[in-house]
């Protein structure tokens, strides 16, 4: 019971009225109006964590970077990577997060997290509110930077001395607030972890690895679950903020407190807040242009295909009817010359005709005159009778 209390405590510490928190805002005029320039559903969330109502949302960049920040708080990320792998993790060297320029002109790869492991492998740990496209390809373009960050580094160190064997693995773990379309499945799945594999069973192994974690998806799954292992514990953190499922989170692991402790501080700041506030809605806002960008010029890829595939098939239905046509004008000229064969038939069977109309006229009178002799000569031969 005691830590139940202590935890509700700890989720009302430092909340304000609103009216303290305008007040406290007014006296910084750019705060106030960066307050002020929010849509309200943002206005709402702000005014609701300051005054106790809810907890901040850590997925917003500027507050994971400010928890998981690798010099202060080492131990936490080590925590999360833990979790993550499945077993316990130690980081001995914190990497700058710029790499190289993708292309001459292009931009530069810059990674919210880098480190290096006891094992020498490089882990980066990217955030993400809206899932980009093509998110493999992506991250494919991650991991080439860094294992060329680290062909050079030792390239440099050992000379010709360098073999392919010195190079050490690369995992990168991407966070998806709102998972893209690929990893939309019916089933309960929310970390889908791959890496090179041979069809013919081959154990070559190769030097990257690419984890994500579904949050949204987690979140749905464990809405009316227990909190019942660290690594439900940590996307808990990530994902929660409800007071309700923090304090049973705080409860079952006091170790979040000091994490949770530094995040209720922020009450007592909202001019600092409201800053880091617009800050992070700020790149959620660019992150979104970027996604609807990708998303316009992949409709109009595919807009453009179609209008080619229906040009293509236009084409070939042009093609149809003129073949078509020249099949109909054969057969026009085939007719035309039945026609005239059956004219010139026509005219052969009515000269024929009128010739045995005349062979037909001449033989009834040649009836008519052989029937008169017969009756010449039966009269004659009965004169002679009498």
């Amino acid at each position: 019971m005691a830590k139940q209390i202590g935890s509700q405590n700890l989720i009302n510490q430092f909340s304000m009225s609103p009216d303290r928190v305008l007040k406290q805002l007014k006296q910084y005029p750019v705060a106030h109006n960066v307050y002020c320039s929010l849509p309200e559903k943002y206005q709402q969330e702000f005014m609701d964590f300051c005054t106790g109502k809810t907890s901040l949302y850590l997925c917003y960049d500027t507050f994971f970077h400010y928890i998981f920040d690798t010099n202060a708080h080492q131990d936490r990320v080590e925590g999360l990577l833990s979790a993550i792998f499945g077993q316990e993790i130690h980081i001995i060297e914190i990497l700058p997060r710029e790499g190289s320029l993708m292309a001459e002109k292009g931009s530069e790869v810059v990674v919210d997290l880098l480190v290096r492991l006891e094992n020498q492998s490089l882990v980066n740990l990217e955030i993400q509110k809206y899932g980009y496209r093509f998110p493999v390809m992506r991250m494919d373009c991650y991991c080439a930077d860094l294992i060329m960050r680290e062909y050079n580094r030792l390239h440099n160190i050992y000379k010709d001395k360098f073999t392919y064997k010195m190079l050490h693995p690369v995992v990168a773990i991407v966070l998806l607030e709102k998972s893209p379309e690929e990893f939309k499945s019916k089933s309960k799945n929310y970390i889908h972890k791959g890496r090179t594999s041979w069809d013919t069973g081959l154990k070559l192994n190769g030097l990257t690895e690419q984890i994500y974690v579904c949050l949204d998806k987690f979140n749905k799954l464990m809405q009316n679950e227990d909190i019942t292992t660290t690594l439900d514990a940590w996307l808990t953190l990530l994902t929660t903020q409800s007071l309700a499922r923090i304090d049973k989170l705080v409860r079952l692991y006091p170790d979040f407190a000091e994490i949770y402790r530094e995040i209720f501080q922020f009450r007592t700041q909202p001019k600092e807040l409201i800053y880091m506030y617009s800050e992070a809605l700020t790149a959620a806002d660019r992150n979104m242009d970027r996604m609807m960008i990708d998303e316009i010029r992949d409709e109009l890829e595919q807009l453009q295909s179609e209008l080619a595939r229906k040009k293509e098939e236009l084409v070939s239905t042009k093609a149809a009817i003129a073949s078509k046509d020249e099949e109909l004008a054969s057969k026009d000229e085939e007719l035309a010359s039945k026609d005239e064969e059956l004219a010139s038939k026509d005219e052969e069977l009515a000269s024929k005709e009128k010739k045995l109309e005349e062979q037909n006229k001449t033989l009834a009178e040649s009836l008519a005159d052989n029937a008169k002799l017969q009756e010449e000569i039966r009269i004659l031969k009965s004169n002679r009778l009498s």
